[in-house]
């Protein structure tokens, strides 16, 4: 039974997660989104072999060569050899814009495999270039860098050594590893090994949980969050969501709430946008993995009382979506007023982009970020907790604890989330999607969108009724 990088980085997330993967038991398919970053991900390897090939024109060089080293196997993107020193540089292509710490523990992986049977000298990471902006075709000397990460491997080696061995040690077991369980029920691959039973409010909803403490209560014998002793170190955010599960019903700091709504001007411009972040840009002007709002939506309510009403715009004509939405948005949001948005940070910073981008909306993106406040604070910074939330201040999450209605339900929705959504305008973007696609799809994203302004709505009303 063999090990690969793949394996071993399996084996860091937990050694649950290996061993379930090499005794056919992991139970979570790959998402239509995963498999799109996977897909994504085998194109730039793709590129990054070519910018070798050019970066490295003649010398020797050897692409996909496979060793192995006992159980551990290895195959390298790219190996040059210098005959003058008898040795070889190692090369690793990477589909991020840095150097993560799991991309040194997998290249430190391939190098320990690597090294047992060839003298390696230098050990490098090609990954994308942040810096890259498009203009005109993408060539592949502009879209990489290398790094040199010989003296943080070597510093890596005897550490690698071990972990790949207690690897080896776990796949070997007949037996699921007893404390080799993860601690993220909610995206575990295998959870019925990791958390075979879980209680209806586990310790793991409590919101940044480190890992430690984490472990430290699972070593007390503690899982429900009802069982956390009252001395037990938490953060006040962290204790409020405790309070809310013991007690079991919502913490209202209505004091807070009401200071924050209280801050609102009318009109009321509830905002979201809809982005795709490709990692070679489809457009002029556009860095790898920059997101394009190719969508928004907006509900507006112009005065106390008033009934919102819906503005939206959805871009699929092949051209750079970012100006058009500017500019319809433009149109649609006033000079004066307060812009409601569910995560401040995200919209907000891609108003910055593209303000830089077209300078003739600039002053109008840069006026909507001076105004824009995110509805999320009443819930993020723990003014009103509900068990229910399960930790989260997602609006996904708030909205069916806080609104009682079976009309705003994502879960019925053709497209449910965001990476659907992203998936479904690359989508349009094909070059020959058929005309019933194009017209059913549209719909589907529009309905999407236009649910997550609406549901920003209905939380304001519901957190307005709360505070009177």
């Amino acid at each position: 039974m063999e090990i690969t990088k793949t394996d071993f980085l399996r084996y860091l997330e937990a050694p649950m997660h290996l061993w379930a993967e090499k005794h056919d038991r992991i139970e979570h398919e790959l998402s239509p989104y995963e498999l799109h970053l996977f897909e994504q991900g085998k194109e730039i390897e793709k590129l990054g072999k070519q910018f070798l090939a050019t970066t490295l024109a003649g010398l020797e060089i050897t692409q996909e060569q496979t060793f192995t080293d006992g159980p551990f196997w290895a195959r390298v993107d790219a190996l040059v050899y210098d005959p003058a020193a008898d040795a070889y540089d190692m090369y690793e292509i990477k589909s991020a814009s840095s150097i993560r710490k799991e991309h040194t523990y997998d290249v430190a992986f391939q190098y320990l495999v690597c090294a047992a049977s060839i003298p390696v000298r230098g050990v490098y990471i090609v990954h994308i270039n942040k810096a890259f902006v498009r203009r005109g075709e993408v060539t592949v000397d502009e879209l990489f860098v290398v790094e040199d990460v010989t003296e943080a491997i070597l510093a890596l080696e005897d550490e690698i050594a071990a972990a790949r061995q207690s690897a080896w040690e776990v796949v070997s077991q007949n037996e699921p590893v007893k404390t080799g369980g993860c601690l993220k029920p909610k995206t575990c691959p295998c959870p019925a090994l990791c958390h075979p039973v879980l209680p209806e409010h586990p310790i793991f909803d409590i919101p940044r949980l480190h890992h430690n403490k984490a472990r430290l209560l699972l070593d007390q014998g503690i899982l429900a969050i009802q069982d956390i002793p009252a001395d037990f170190a938490l953060s006040e955010r962290q204790s409020l969501h405790v309070q809310a599960v013991k007690q079991g019903g919502p913490l209202v700091d209505a004091a807070a709430i009401r200071a924050e709504l209280g801050k609102l001007v009318y009109p009321l411009y509830f905002l979201d946008y809809e982005t795709y972040n490709p990692a070679v840009p489809f457009y002029d002007g556009y860095r790898p993995y920059q997101h394009m709002v190719f969508q928004y939506s907006l509900h507006v309510i112009a005065a106390p009382g008033g009934e919102p009403e819906h503005f939206e715009c959805l871009v699929t004509d092949k051209n750079d979506p970012g100006r058009q939405i500017a500019e319809h948005l433009a149109e649609h949001i006033g000079e004066t007023g307060t812009v409601i948005v569910w995560n401040k940070a995200f919209e907000a910073g891609r108003n910055q982009e593209m303000a830089a981008m077209y300078p003739e909306y600039s002053t109008f993106l840069l006026g909507v970020n001076d105004r824009i406040y995110d509805l999320m604070d009443c819930f993020s910074k723990g003014y009103y907790v509900h068990p229910d939330f399960h930790g989260s201040a997602s609006i996904k999450q708030v909205l069916p604890v806080l609104v009682q209605d079976h009309d705003l339900d994502y879960e019925g929705l053709p497209i449910p989330q965001g990476d659907a959504a992203m998936l479904a305008w690359v989508s349009l973007m094909a070059e020959f999607a058929p005309v019933e696609h194009v017209e059913q799809t549209r719909k589907d994203l529009l309905c999407y969108c236009e649910l997550d302004t609406l549901a920003m709505v209905r939380n304001w009303q519901a957190l307005a009724a709360v505070v009177g």
